[in-house]
């Protein structure tokens, strides 16, 4: 089988099958997620960059058993990551480019957040969380996700990588899709790195921008800031972005922080940005929107990684509206980003 051949995306279990063994498919998906996790930890996307090669020369390469190795490539070739050749080699998919950690699309380190270490473990105490209403990952490390973070460095640095892989290609799409140029500052709470607030910089020349982030975050996005030539103009604040709500921007830029919380920490939140901007500063909320109905949609999972990790949720664009409400603003638009984001677009009222 080649690349161009390779197995359609999707766990075992078709439509046709009973089902209970569609169900069995879906709750037995660590036998599709732990390898492709393992084989991204040990680096086997990029050992196939310069082509195909066998499973015992990947193994010398990458530092693992070659039996069960090839049994993991097996069971990721079956779902579309990776494939294996009619020789018996492997090969890349362009599935499996994504896990390599030079790829523009990698989500190698999404991989590995989900599926390795605190955020594996805090799954197995879902129910608790559920019962009690306490985050399952407090339950299974006896600390929030964020003062985790603090504490874990090596983890920390994989959560911040995964963080950042989805926020330079939202950033590319969404500077050219909404004209920020009329803002004459632009306040990013929670900014991460600086990628979206500097790219949105160097579409807007006379612009100005003020990243409120965590001390030891801030230093890494002074970096990032100067390689897209923005720092210069934008002012970096160590602080806590939950609280350091900066006065003054005409642009408030909120990423994926909101989900974190319930809606009572989020009102806190949305407010002190209304007191922040005063009467005139636009909202720019970035989370995903659930939809209405049975269908699928990222947004679904998606929050119950939340309830997982800290008791946060996703929220559907009827409660969106109602929770800025409350807060101060009306919801004017949602614009649709990269998927599965979308970008709350309020004013003030």
């Amino acid at each position: 089988m080649t690349a161009d051949a390779a197995a359609p995306i999707g766990l075992p279990g078709g439509p046709y099958d009973p089902p209970h063994v569609r169900v069995l498919s879906l709750a037995a998906a660590k036998w599709v997620s732990q390898p492709i996790a393992v084989l991204a930890s040990l680096g086997v996307a990029d050992a196939l960059v310069d082509g195909p090669r066998t499973v015992d020369d990947l193994a010398a390469a990458v530092g693992a058993r070659a039996g069960a190795l090839g049994r993991c490539l097996r069971a990721a070739a079956s779902v579309g990551v990776f494939a294996e050749r009619e020789d018996g080699t492997y090969e890349l998919t362009p599935m499996a480019g994504s896990l390599r950690a030079d790829a523009l699309d990698s989500i190698r380190n999404w991989v590995l957040m989900l599926n390795q270490g605190p955020m594996w473990d805090s799954f197995g105490k879902l129910e608790e969380a559920v019962r009690t209403g306490r985050s399952a990952f407090e339950v299974a490390h006896g600390r929030p996700l964020f003062e985790h973070l603090d504490k874990d460095v090596e983890f920390r640095g994989v959560y911040e990588s995964a963080m950042g892989e989805l926020t330079s290609e939202l950033a590319g799409e969404l500077a050219p899709a909404i004209d920020f140029s009329g803002y004459g500052t632009l306040v990013d709470l929670g900014g991460g790195d600086g990628e979206l607030l500097g790219t949105l910089l160097r579409h807007c020349p006379d612009s100005r921008g003020v990243l409120v982030e965590r001390p030891h975050v801030v230093e890494r996005a002074r970096v990032r800031l100067a390689e897209l030539g923005v720092v210069d103009r934008t002012s970096l604040v160590a602080g806590d972005a939950t609280e350091e709500v900066p006065a003054g921007g005409d642009a408030y830029l909120i990423k994926n922080m909101l989900h974190c919380f319930d809606d009572d920490t989020a009102l806190a939140v949305l407010r002190r940005v209304r007191e922040a901007g005063g009467d005139d500063a636009r909202l720019f909320v970035i989370e995903v929107v659930v939809p209405p109905g049975n269908g699928f949609h990222w947004a679904k999972l998606i929050d119950i990684e939340m309830l997982a990790d800290n008791d946060g949720r996703e929220r559907g664009e009827d409660e969106w509206r109602e929770l800025l409400g409350r807060a101060g603003f009306e919801l004017e638009r949602v614009v649709p980003a990269t998927p599965p984001q979308s970008v709350l677009i309020a004013r003030p009222v």
